[in-house]
């Protein structure tokens, strides 16, 4: 059982990417019918996009998503509108990147990662 992801949920980079300065941004709409702990549940797939980042050996502010993230849920029954949930801890190995290296643009992948729910009182299965 892990608490579902909502509307404030942390995601987090768990390999070289360090978000500093950069422009993480949500893409996905979290139900507007749908509340845990007041504030609106993410479902599958949870998408996402990063702007203006570092990696360790990348150009600072360089490092971007290559098109958006998208993170499906390990949810196995609970739904939010048909749809299953997304939950703390859900990862995604493998989001396509790119940022440069001494100027050249350079691709790589990373492991993104639901590292708090944004809410502590409802879980899912």
């Amino acid at each position: 059982m892990e608490y579902i992801a909502v509307d404030g949920l942390t995601l987090a980079p768990q390999g070289i990417v360090s978000i500093g300065a950069g422009a993480l941004v949500i893409t996905s709409v979290p139900s507007i019918k749908v509340k845990a702990g007041g504030k609106g549940v993410y479902k599958t797939p949870l998408t996402f996009t990063l702007a203006g980042a570092n990696a360790t050996g990348y150009d600072p502010g360089t490092v971007v998503t290559v098109g958006s993230g998208s993170m499906p849920a390990t949810a196995a029954k609970c739904k939010a509108d048909g749809i299953l949930v997304m939950r703390e801890n859900d990862q995604v190995v493998g989001v396509t990147m790119t940022g440069t290296i001494g100027g050249t643009p350079t691709p790589f992948v990373e492991t993104w990662k639901i590292t708090s729910a944004g809410q502590t009182k409802v879980r899912a299965e």
